[in-house]
């Protein structure tokens, strides 16, 4: 296996006697697009501060190929080759487009240098270069301030790139940005992820699924679990953290509701008849007060991941009794409400995927049509 390119081990990093990094070990290996995520207080941000040398650790030590990072000025570390992007766009709102990369590339970093000067054919084709990277080449010699923001931050990334690190640190690039510039700024990264190891800081879980390779969850300033984005979310510990209080069911549940939330929200509206069958099933565990259930419903917005596919999820179920599970779950939560044609697509598409034998569908399916089924959640969700 190859050298890490980044070692964290056993840091700490206090102040005044409060712990924002607790003892953190962290490792990943070249050309890795790694997302780190945490409430607000994890430790994230000063997890980027010890890798630039802004701050330095109390106890620890952080390795860059190697190399000990520890009491190297930040300018140091960033000729190394660490590059940071910030939250907020930091380009040049005068400069045109063209001139904040000619400055990103120019090795003299003099802005007078580079705005008399004509630009070294080198650097002219990695500007060339840069610009449709960034997909900005349309933009070239529009002024910056004239973009949007999501364009500022594609700009950012590009100025970032021009200085050839071999680690990208990139935070919370979409925090603003509309689900279209979101995305834009997300096939970026997992472009540039072809040739640079990449560490995103954010915080919209809708862009971490689309970028996710792997992700590491921070918590009160230490590690609290890795895994893939399927993995981490399905795990009761990144549940609690997030939720401030531990789920009352298993992850194989969360994903039998998963899976039925997603067939709920197929034609991108979830009917009240179709929300209440599921807070009937979850009444006995979670809401046996009717009161309660308006909290229950903004609890299953942040259990219930209504993005995740069919595809993703079902292979995940481990036996037949658990596709049994959700197949009746499913097939009562699209009868609850006449059933339309983008949730019959979608109900084929799940039938297909559980690949359970005809008779099995035909008598569920039967046994609902005809009222038979009172189920309560322990009958659902009873997958021991």
């Amino acid at each position: 296996m190859p050298q890490p390119i980044l070692e964290i081990d056993h840091l700490t990093v206090s102040f005044d006697g409060f712990k924002a990094l607790n003892n953190l070990t962290f490792a990943m290996q070249p050309g890795e697009l790694r997302v780190i995520i945490g409430p607000n207080g994890a430790g994230k941000t000063t997890f980027l501060d010890i890798i630039t040398g802004k701050v330095q650790p109390t106890s620890g030590s952080v390795r860059f190929k190697g190399r000990d990072l520890r009491k190297l000025p930040e300018h140091t570390i960033s000729r190394l080759g660490v590059g940071r992007k910030f939250q907020t766009p930091r380009v040049y709102l005068n400069l045109t487009v063209r001139e904040n990369l000619d400055l990103a590339c120019n090795r003299n970093k003099n802005v007078l240098a580079t705005l008399f000067r004509k630009p070294e054919k080198r650097d002219r084709a990695t500007v060339v270069q840069l610009l449709e990277t960034i997909s900005l080449a349309s933009k070239a010699d529009l002024p910056a301030n004239l973009l949007s923001h999501g364009e500022k931050q594609r700009l950012e990334i590009g100025m970032l790139v021009a200085q050839s690190p071999e680690l990208l640190l990139v935070d919370e690039p979409v925090a603003g940005l509309t689900d279209e510039e979101t995305e834009r700024v997300g096939d970026l990264l997992i472009s540039l992820a072809q040739s640079h190891s990449i560490i995103v800081i954010e915080h919209d879980m809708e862009f971490v699924r689309q970028i996710a390779r792997q992700v590491t969850v921070l918590h009160q300033g230490s590690v609290l679990c890795e895994g893939s984005m399927d993995e981490i979310q399905d795990d009761p510990r990144v549940i609690e953290v997030y939720l401030g209080q531990a789920p009352t069911i298993s992850p194989s549940q969360l994903r039998i509701l998963r899976i039925a939330a997603a067939m709920a929200w197929a034609d991108g509206y979830f009917a009240p008849e179709q929300l209440q069958v599921i807070l009937t099933r979850l009444s006995r565990k979670f809401a046996p007060d009717p009161t309660q259930q308006d909290d229950l419903r903004q609890e299953l917005q942040n259990y219930l991941s209504t993005e995740t596919s069919l595809e993703t999820l079902i292979p995940q179920l481990e036996n037949e009794q658990e596709k049994e599970q959700v197949l009746k779950l499913c097939y009562e939560i699209i009868r609850a409400n006449t059933i339309n044609e983008q949730e019959s697509v979608v109900y084929q598409k799940l039938l297909e995927l559980l690949n359970l034998p005809d008779g099995v569908v035909s008598q569920t399916e039967e046994s609902i049509n005809l009222g038979m089924t009172n189920g309560t959640l322990d009958d659902y969700l009873n997958v021991s």
